[in-house]
């Protein structure tokens, strides 16, 4: 099943020991430095990278590990370009080669770190059925395990969130508009839950 999108991502190959534990918003900086257009461009995300906790309380990222922009089509070239950068954070981290993925509609999609501007649960909860509401999607979720990150503006406070049983062109929805604040920090952006299958798919 083949179903175009104005928004794709781009992954690329990373090199990099460790990160400090909330590295979403100098990461951000950082990749802001070298796109010079990725700030002011509000569908562009940086999701959050993938790593294991370090006893001193590092992010320790793997080989297999990989930095995704989620970004218009439009913008995918501009973005290639990253390639042979290096990123003075943590312990020095260096961009490889790019590759495009195109988003995928999934009935389950899954959000690491989503924030509607409550610390509370329940009102996590009920804030993110409004925006759902509002945007013509389903309100069946499961909210998880609390997250806060620190900007130059104060503390982000937020949730892991699953969204189920959603129909193809919600799912693609969902994926491109994000949810919630804090795109730029990894907030909001969502990915196919592993555990279930494509939309669609045979």
């Amino acid at each position: 099943m083949t179903t175009s999108t104005t928004m794709v991502d781009v992954a690329f190959e990373v090199r990099c020991g460790c990160l400090p534990h909330d590295y979403g918003y100098a990461l951000f900086r950082a990749l802001a430095d070298e796109l010079d257009w990725l700030e002011e461009d509000p569908g562009a995300g940086v999701h959050p990278l993938h790593g294991t906790a370090s006893t001193e309380g590092s992010l320790c990222l793997g080989k297999r590990a990989r930095l995704t922009l989620r970004l218009p089509a439009t913008r995918v070239e501009q973005a290639l370009a990253l390639a042979g950068s290096h990123l003075d954070l943590g312990s020095g981290l260096d961009i490889g080669p790019g590759r495009l993925r195109e988003l995928v509609p999934f009935a389950t999609v899954y959000s690491h770190f989503v924030c509607t501007g409550s610390a509370d649960e329940l009102e996590f909860l009920a804030h993110a059925a409004a925006l759902l509401k509002a945007a013509g999607l389903p309100d069946m979720m499961i909210a998880g395990k609390a997250h806060t990150a620190h900007t130059p503006g104060g503390e982000v406070h937020g949730f892991s969130l699953l969204l189920h049983g959603l129909t193809p062109s919600q799912s693609l929805a969902v994926q491109e508009s994000g949810l919630g604040e804090g795109r730029k920090i990894g907030c909001g952006i969502f990915i196919p839950h592993k555990s279930v299958v494509a939309v669609g798919a045979a």
